[in-house]
């Protein structure tokens, strides 16, 4: 007897079960929106949002610890993506700072509709107005489109 092992037949049963135990993603989407919207009012944090014929296209966040690290150690930020590994299947954006003691701390998160320029434009230029000062030092991947959007920094 022959089974059936495909990478589609694979996907398809992993995507099945994750609805099974935590839902539907679309339902997931709108409560992760609605708690960073919640907590940004509740607690003076940074949110923003973009959708397109109310369809979800970026947002990001920075919560009042994290704009305080990225006023105090913004010499030296690493900023990266991670390629559509979270439960939304959306290319998740991160940026790092370098304290004092030299450990890194998250300074900036979001959610982009795609790793194209303009989506990176979107999310630094959204980094960049909650900056003080411009840092020195930007390290990221050899993603092409994010270092032309780091350029943005200039």
């Amino acid at each position: 007897m022959k089974k059936n092992f495909s990478t589609k037949v694979i996907y398809h049963q992993i995507k099945k079960n994750k609805e099974e135990k935590y839902g539907k993603v679309s339902k997931d989407a709108e409560t992760f929106i609605s708690m960073l919207k919640q907590d940004a009012e509740k607690r003076e944090c940074f949110f923003s949002q973009e959708l397109s014929n109310n369809t979800f296209k970026h947002c990001c966040y920075i919560s009042k610890r994290m704009k305080n690290l990225l006023h105090y150690f913004n010499d030296v930020i690493v900023i990266d993506t991670s390629h559509k590994t979270n439960r939304f299947n959306l290319p998740f954006i991160d940026a790092v700072v370098v304290t004092n003691t030299g450990k890194t701390a998250t300074c900036f998160i979001g959610l982009l509709e795609n790793q194209k320029y303009e989506s990176f434009v979107w999310a630094l230029s959204h980094l960049k107005n909650q900056m003080k000062k411009m840092p020195i030092v930007i390290f990221s991947d050899e993603d092409e489109a994010l270092m032309k959007g780091k350029d943005y920094f200039a």
